[in-house]
């Protein structure tokens, strides 16, 4: 039997909220949430008769994003211990660019609780929609801003790449202060050493509301300092690939629409 479902709330509102999800919403005894939707509280109060919002008991300015995390993944395992089941209600998907779920399965693991993860619709599925991107055609390339400079991780300058987290580059402390030109001075360099200056790239911010459209901004990568007013923690960086890979496996190609190849492969 579940004791926690942690469960993706999607990243347009209540919309994108799956029929699983909300199935687990409605056998819950608690829903703790982390979404900062309008809808959000409203919408989760009429599933569940007991709704506790976890945003701002867990975030302090210029404090570790980290200890946010651990006062979330607490409070979500005290709830299971008292009275399960609960759900860990996250907006997006819940395992994509969230540390609190894996807390929680740290400690629910160690106390022996049932947890069930639920899909929901990530930042990812927004931006491949809105800049209308299949990542099977070219692959795809994907680093947490902040990691790429600390490990200085090379780009594939041929697939394209997405960065998460650039408003927030730089810091493990929570803060909503606007960002300088400086910021992003570091994260440039390193991405001019497979990039040419002029290059173009996309910052997007995925619209939280179906009356909202996204937030697009294009500009050449050089560039990047002079938007960082605009560039807050939820935009995310796409850049496209600066040149092709031509075929190397000439005689695979030419094998690809051989029915005698296919049946040699099949049987």
């Amino acid at each position: 039997m579940t004791d926690i479902w942690i469960a993706g709330l999607g990243v347009r509102g209540i919309n994108q909220v799956t029929r699983e999800v909300e199935q687990a919403l409605r056998a819950s005894r608690e829903v703790l949430y982390l979404d900062a939707g309008v809808a959000t509280e409203a919408y989760l109060r009429s599933l569940c008769p007991k709704v506790t919002a976890l945003f701002e008991q867990s975030y302090f300015d210029e404090r570790p994003r980290l200890s946010a995390y651990e006062h979330m993944a607490i409070k979500v395992v005290q709830a299971a211990l008292g009275n399960p089941p609960v759900t860990f209600a996250i907006h997006g998907h819940p395992v994509v660019a969230v540390h609190a779920p894996f807390l929680v399965l740290e400690m629910a693991k160690a106390l022996k609780l049932e947890v069930e993860i639920l899909p929901g619709v990530s930042a990812l599925d927004a931006l491949l929609a809105d800049l209308r991107l299949d990542p099977v055609v070219h692959g795809l390339q994907m680093y947490e801003a902040t990691d790429l400079l600390l490990r200085r991780r090379p780009l594939q300058n041929d697939v394209p790449a997405i960065i998460w987290q650039i408003g927030p580059i730089e810091t493990a402390l929570h803060s909503h202060r606007i960002s300088r030109p400086e910021r992003f001075t570091r994260f440039v360099t390193h991405l001019k050493q497979f990039y040419p200056a002029g290059h173009p790239v996309v910052a997007m911010y995925c619209s939280p509301h179906p009356l909202m459209p996204p937030t697009i901004l294009r500009f050449a990568l050089e560039e990047m300092g002079e938007r960082a007013e605009q560039l807050h923690a939820g935009f995310t960086l796409y850049v496209p690939p600066a040149a092709g890979r031509p075929v190397q496996n000439v005689d695979l190609l030419a094998k690809l629409y051989s029915v005698e190849h296919l049946r040699n492969i099949t049987r």
